[in-house]
Formats: structure tokens, sequence, C-alpha cells
């Protein structure tokens, strides 16, 4: 059974894709660049064409960005509510919430929670800031701590 450590969960929030960035800044630039072209040359098709292709391919790429930047927002969302969710089971067991560490990154309730040799379930109580943490034992389980890919450990 693998559980994730709180620098973890938060190295899976993502960063802004500069590579997006980029790419759509170059797509504007050579838009910009045929469009010109083809107003000069008004007898000519070519740039005229490159033009509606680089304008059709600069919404493309807009339309997908969009898309990924709202799944991203959704997933980081979820990854900082399950931060929260850490940093509060950390504050009511009187640990660092870099001692706790939780079995999944997706659902609290009902994750198990390891704090030292100690095992929990998160059982979701009546409001997002309080859970029932009940004690429990594991047996013939095999327990893998996940550590932030930039811990070094």
């Amino acid at each position: 059974m693998k559980f994730y450590s709180y620098d973890y969960v938060l190295s899976q929030i993502s960063q802004q894709n500069w590579a997006m960035i980029i790419v759509s800044t170059l797509l504007v630039i050579v838009t910009i660049f045929f469009a010109f072209k083809a107003f000069k040359d008004k007898k000519g098709s070519k740039f005229r064409e490159l033009s509606i292709i680089s304008i059709l391919t600069l919404i493309a790429f807009v339309l997908i960005s969009i898309t990924n930047f709202q799944t991203s927002q959704y997933n980081d969302n979820q990854f900082r509510s399950y931060l929260h969710f850490i940093e509060i089971v950390s504050k009511e067991l009187g640990v660092d919430k870099k001692d706790v560490y939780v079995n999944t990154s997706a659902t609290t309730d009902g994750a198990i929670i390891k704090v030292g040799d100690n095992f929990y379930r998160a059982i979701s109580g009546t409001d997002q800031d309080s859970y029932l943490l009940e004690k429990m034992e594991l047996y013939k389980s095999d327990v893998e701590l996940i550590y932030s890919p930039y811990s070094g450990q």
C-alpha cells in the first residue's frame, strides 16, 4: 500500500505551462506577419492562404490550451484541498505535516493516514474542516512511503 507525503502532494500542483505560452506567442507573431504580407500583396493569394491557416491553427491551439488549463485547475484544486486535509490532520494529531502520509490523493473520506507507526481512517464530518479519525491496525500490509520527487529521499 502506498502512502504519499505532504511534499509529494504539494509537488503535484502544476506550474504554469510556459511552453504553451511561448507557442501561442509565436503563432500570434506568425499570424500577424502573414496578415501584414497578405494586406500588402492584394493580388497574390499565397500569404492570404497562409494567414488563414495560421489563424485557424491559432484558434485550435487556444481552444486546446483553454481545455488543458481548466483540467489543470480542477486537478490543482483537488490537490490543494488534500493539502488542507493533511494540515488539519497534522494539527489535530499534534505532529508536523511532513510526518503525515496518506494512501490516496483523490478523496479524503475513507482515506488511510499513517503517522509514525499508527494508522487512522478519516471519516468526513459535517463541515469540510472536520474529520473523525478512527485508529486502526493494518495486518500483512506492505507499506511504501512516497516522498516528493525533489526531496531526494
